[in-house]
């Protein structure tokens, strides 16, 4: 309430006693007290209730967010799982479950590798903010890793004895590295 407001309360309290005579025995400070004292409990139950009403908005906003992050995950983790099952189908329906071929052993380890990626980008969707920006960054990194795992398929399938011993060693290594990666990401989740 503005000063202004406060003044004219006050005033219309005084010549409120002042008019009816009787049955108002109030000096006109008394009465100016009391208007003061009727406006500081009226601005502190505003007060209260602002406080509530703010308490309320900030409790609806925090649910709001966890459902909206749950819901990510959710939707990522579902995202997560489908990828799985199309890979499976995609090597059952080109026939490559041949596990002595070096091309599907390989496609093997990438759609495990990928399926890290997966699990740990549905665990980025209730990530807090700074994390989950860092999480994307590092991620990023990681899939240009992973791709470059396809090119060295190539060389595995044109290996034959110990050479292709020793580049399925390589490659396995390269595999394991981004694991790690993938792994150490997870953990700043």
């Amino acid at each position: 309430m503005t000063s202004t407001s406060r003044t004219m309360l006050v005033i219309a309290a005084i010549l409120g006693c002042s008019t009816v005579g009787y049955g108002c025995n109030k000096t006109p400070q008394e009465a100016q007290q009391d208007g003061i004292e009727a406006q500081r409990k009226a601005d502190e139950k505003a007060g209260e209730a602002q406080e509530t009403a703010n308490n309320k908005i900030a409790e609806a906003d925090r649910d709001r967010t966890e459902a909206a992050n749950e819901a990510r995950k959710t939707a990522a983790e579902a995202q997560a799982n489908a990828n799985e099952k199309i890979r499976d189908s995609n090597r059952a329906v080109t026939g490559n479950t041949d596990t002595d071929n070096p091309r599907t052993w390989a496609q093997a380890k990438i759609d495990d590798v990928d399926n890290m990626i997966d699990a740990a980008s549905a665990k980025a969707q209730t990530a807090p903010a700074k994390a989950k920006v860092d999480f994307t960054n590092g991620i990023q990194q990681v899939k240009r890793d992973r791709d470059s795992l396809r090119s060295e398929i190539s060389a595995l399938e044109g290996s034959t004895g110990d050479r292709l011993d020793k580049n399925k060693e390589q490659f396995s290594d390269h595999v394991d590295r981004i694991k790690s990666n993938i792994r150490g990401l997870e953990k700043s989740l």
